[in-house]
Formats: structure tokens, C-alpha cells, sequence
């Protein structure tokens, strides 16, 4: 993950913009930040989303008063549109997709949405102190820490091995921080963390898995 303030140039550039609207291209965009866009920039409209909770929205947007109007994956484009009166607890709504159009993005936010509710407290992505990464989900005062994984198999059947190095390197993370509450939320396919749990299970300490089933969004502690 990109850490937190890198989309802020972004952020300066829009505000420094006179006009209401602008259009950029992802290679614009690429220039103004220093650093290429990840690969779901250019295929999924959901990192796009003016949700705050994202650090490309709240640093390269939102939080200087602009917000995405159109996306245009061909033109590999933008067009921004700058806001008046912003209500900045709008920008928590990010519009449904269907089951079909899930994807990391996606999934992050449906888990953010079912873990919240699950532990009764609003949870959002932070970085904690002394942790070189950016957690999906984390409580205010940070006693609830976990991420959210949208795994596969590799070609729906054999085991993924970079996938389990994921898992192993945020279990590890997780060891190392104090909190009340830890855990990591998968999504996609089951088998992923089950067959993890098989294998390395036995050396989990205080930190619980589950699986959150998207389309019904039942959750399952594994």
C-alpha cells in the first residue's frame, strides 16, 4: 500500500485549479504525484470513489474541496469537479456494487461496513505507530486493529503462495502490536484462510480470522 500524504500533491494541485472543473489523464496525474498509479486505478471505478476513508480520496481530493465527477478508462482520464458547502460525512457513502463487480476495493469497503457493525465501533484505515503498514480497519482509539484480504486459489485450486506470505507477514504485524482486538477479514474464497489455518494455525496468538461471504454478507469466525 502507498503510505499516507503521497496523493497530497495531487491535493495541492486541485487547489491551486480556478475553474470548477478539470480533466486530468493518468499520466498527469502519475507527473503531479512523483509515482505511477497501482494497476486498479486504470480498471476499477471503485478506487476512485470520492470515500474519505480512502487515502487516494481524502489526500488527492476531497479534503481540498473537489470531488470525481467522471472516469473514462479509455481516454485513461478524469474529470474532477470542485464542491461548495461539502458535507464531509457524504463522502463515507460509497454507491453498492453487485457481487459481480466485487474486488479488493470493493471488499474493503463492504468489510469496513460488516466489521464496524460487528464490533459496534466505526472502523477506518490508520497506520499505527512503529508498523510500517497502513491497516483497512482500525477503531479510534485503536483497541480494535484487523485488515481485509479478497483472496483466490491460483487457477481455483492450488495453493497461493505469495497470498499465504500476505497473510503470514500481517499475522506477524498484528503479534507485534498491543490492542484489544485483532483480527483479518478474508473474502472471495474461503479456502484461502482455512487451508492457512490448517497449516499455521496452531501458532496464532489473539488473532482472529474470519470469512465475509459478499453476496450475503453473513460473516463466519474461522
Amino acid at each position: 500500500m502507498i503510505s499516507m500524504g503521497k496523493y497530497e500533491n495531487l491535493g495541492r494541485k486541485l487547489e491551486n485549479v480556478a475553474t470548477k472543473q478539470v480533466k486530468l489523464t493518468f499520466d498527469e496525474i502519475e507527473k503531479i504525484l512523483g509515482f505511477p498509479l497501482p494497476p486498479s486505478a486504470f480498471k476499477f471505478r471503485p478506487w476512485w470513489a470520492n470515500d474519505k476513508t480512502h487515502v487516494q480520496a481524502s489526500d488527492g481530493w476531497i479534503n481540498n474541496g473537489w470531488k470525481v465527477n467522471t472516469i473514462d478508462f479509455n481516454d485513461k482520464s478524469v474529470f474532477f469537479e470542485k464542491e461548495t458547502n461539502i458535507n464531509r460525512e457524504e463522502h463515507n457513502i460509497v454507491p453498492t456494487v453487485d457481487a459481480e463487480e466485487m474486488n479488493p476495493y470493493t471488499f474493503e469497503r463492504l468489510a469496513r461496513e460488516v466489521m464496524s457493525q460487528h464490533f459496534n465501533q466505526k472502523l477506518s484505515p490508520r497506520k499505527i505507530k512503529g508498523i510500517p503498514k497502513l491497516f483497512d480497519l482500525v477503531s479510534q482509539d485503536s483497541s480494535i486493529i484487523g485488515d481485509a484480504k479478497f483472496l483466490t486459489m491460483v487457477k481455483g485450486t492450488s495453493i497461493p503462495p505469495a497470498k499465504f506470505a500476505t497473510i503470514a507477514e500481517y499475522v506477524w504485524l498484528l503479534e507485534k502490536i498491543s490492542a484489544n482486538k485483532k483480527f483479518l477479514v478474508f473474502g472471495n474464497d474461503k479456502r484461502v484462510p482455512e487451508e492457512w489455518l490448517k497449516r499455521y494455525g496452531s501458532f496464532l496468538k489473539e488473532i482472529n480470522f474470519y470469512f465475509l461471504d459478499f453476496k450475503t454478507k453473513s460473516l463466519d469466525k474461522l
